[in-house]
């Protein structure tokens, strides 16, 4: 029997590149030898379901999508709050996922915390004491100013070397 693994994936858009891209081409691709239960926003849902439409691949087969937002009072952070919002409902939303997962009985060998592409916004998924695969990820290191000096931004920094 085929392994399940259980990717969670902040952004996932068959129709669309960088994040949403990465988060569905990889899923796509692990689906291709396992069983893949996808835990994604709601809002990806139209898009997800009109690519299925529109493209008959047994790949698909094995991809199911599980969707989970926060309450709609949540949402509002993003806006009102600004970046610092999307952060604060990434984690949580983060922070939510065990929940749903036992609330919904997902059954799974091996998760996959696949995007939001930051080892500054952590995932909580090693709860349930299974492998755990993070990334890819990224942690922003700092530029180096020959890079960026000619831009016209104005730096004020410790280290004259670096952003």
């Amino acid at each position: 029997m085929k392994q399940t693994i259980l990717i969670t994936a902040y952004a996932v858009n068959p129709y669309k590149g960088s994040e949403d891209g990465t988060g569905w081409n990889i899923s796509k691709e692990i689906a291709k030898d396992y069983k893949t239960i996808i835990i994604t926003r709601k809002n990806n849902r139209p898009e997800i379901e009109r690519y299925f439409e529109e493209n008959n691949d047994p790949v698909h087969n094995n991809m199911k999508f599980e969707y989970h937002d926060l309450p709609r009072w949540a949402m509002s952070w993003k806006k009102k709050i600004g970046p610092r919002g999307y952060v604060l409902y990434f984690y949580l939303w983060q922070l939510l996922i065990p929940f749903f997962i036992l609330k919904n009985k997902l059954k799974f060998d091996l998760c996959h915390a696949l995007n939001f592409h930051s080892d500054s916004h952590p995932h909580f998924l090693w709860v349930f004491g299974k492998p755990v695969i993070w990334g890819p990820i990224g942690h922003h290191p700092k530029m180096p100013v020959a890079y960026i000096h000619n831009y016209g931004k104005k730096v004020v920094n410790t280290d004259r070397n670096m952003l």
